[in-house]
């Protein structure tokens, strides 16, 4: 009988020192198993990180590589911009820079008029259908007209920062379907040249805004430039009544304007108007002339040109005007020019006006533009009363 549970006692106790040793090893199984999957999911964590690194590692050495290419890039292009003869020239070459070193699929240039009071686009590149060749802002009228009303470099991503006033007024104001992300203007001494813009980025570069900014104010120098140089050489052939380009100046002006039509490929829209009073009336031509001219020169963009070639002839050069442009200027002419009145109460009356265009790569010469010219209908326009 003892032995019995002698045997009862060695089996309990073999069985629980078994119990407890199997427990023991599953708890050091169940530990090694988590500590396991602890230093996988590190490993992974790890290698996700060397990754993440490698790749930023990339990115700073191909922002690197643009950074230094840019710098190659941007003496060339400055050279380029500062080669403009002319305000229309110096600013197709910085439109294309911008579009080349920001690799920027629209861009464009506005100038501001003589008076300093709206903005006319220029030139531009991938804009044409949405925005077309005529459009113009006023000072602080949309995104483009901000920038030129503050005289800061706007980005569209932080227009958060501006009133809810300013942000209403600019989307009321804007040019429908055109929405570039960064506008800069072109100011010197403060004076304010235009703004130049840019959108549809082809990829990032994070020296963007200080390319747009170094552009900005290259394309300021340079047409503060061009102003100086046209003052040089044009003040002793303008007209003393208009303030135009004396007629004696005229075949060279437009011979001029050809060439360039040839080099940039672009229109050019050509006007002759004549103010019958001031033809037909010698002693009231002064004042005649004087109104219309005022008149003339508000409503030209900087770079137009208007020549005086008779008692009451103006012809009126319009770079990158095409026949419809040219159509929607001189319905504009027609419709308000008569109506202008003189400081004497005298109204300039009905005006005469025909014009053609000029197409880039026609090789047409100055004689050749003269019968273009002639050959064009007449359109007649007067005062309403």
């Amino acid at each position: 009988m003892m032995a019995v549970f002698l045997l009862t006692g060695l089996f309990t106790g073999a069985l629980t020192v078994w119990i407890i040793m199997f427990s023991r090893e599953k708890s050091l199984r169940d530990a090694s198993e988590s500590k396991a999957q602890s230093l996988t999911r590190a490993a992974r964590s790890a290698s996700s990180e060397a990754s993440a690194l490698r790749n930023e590692v990339a990115l700073f050495q191909q922002n690197i590589q643009k950074s230094e290419d840019l710098m190659m890039l941007f003496p060339e292009m400055l050279k380029l911009i500062f080669r403009g003869k002319d305000a229309r020239e110096a600013v197709t070459f910085l439109n294309r820079a911008c579009a080349n070193l920001l690799k920027a699929d629209e861009t464009a240039v506005f100038l501001s008029n003589r008076t300093g009071s709206r903005l006319d686009l220029t030139v531009s590149t991938g804009l044409h259908e949405s925005v077309g060749v005529n459009a113009s802002l006023g000072i602080g009228e949309g995104f483009t007209g901000l920038a030129a009303e503050t005289g800061r470099l706007l980005d569209r991503e932080s227009l958060d920062r501006e009133s809810i006033l300013v942000r209403r007024n600019m989307i009321s104001t804007d040019i429908p379907g055109f929405k570039p992300d960064l506008a800069a203007p072109m100011t010197s001494e403060g004076v304010l040249y235009g703004v130049i813009t840019a959108g549809g980025f082809k990829e990032n570069n994070p020296v963007r805004k200080a390319t747009l900014r170094a552009l900005a104010a290259v394309g300021a120098a340079a047409l503060e430039n061009v102003n100086v140089l046209e003052r040089l050489g044009k003040y002793s052939e303008k007209d003393t009544e208009t303030g135009f380009c004396r007629g004696s100046s005229l075949d060279s002006v437009l011979k001029n304007e050809l060439d360039r039509v040839e080099r940039l490929r672009t229109p050019l829209a050509v006007m002759e108007l004549v103010i019958e009073s001031a033809s037909e009336e010698p002693n009231v031509s002064r004042d005649l002339m004087g109104a219309a001219s005022s008149y003339i020169s508000s409503a030209l963009r900087v770079i137009d040109l208007a020549i005086r070639t008779g008692q009451g002839e103006v012809m009126i050069l319009l770079p990158g005007i095409d026949q419809k442009g040219l159509e929607s200027v001189t319905a504009k002419l027609g419709r308000e020019l008569p109506a202008v009145v003189t400081e004497a109460g005298v109204t300039v009356g009905k005006i005469t006006v025909r014009g053609c265009v000029v197409d880039g790569g026609s090789g047409i010469s100055v004689k050749e533009l003269h019968t273009m010219l002639s050959s064009g209908v007449k359109k007649e326009y007067s005062a309403k009363i």
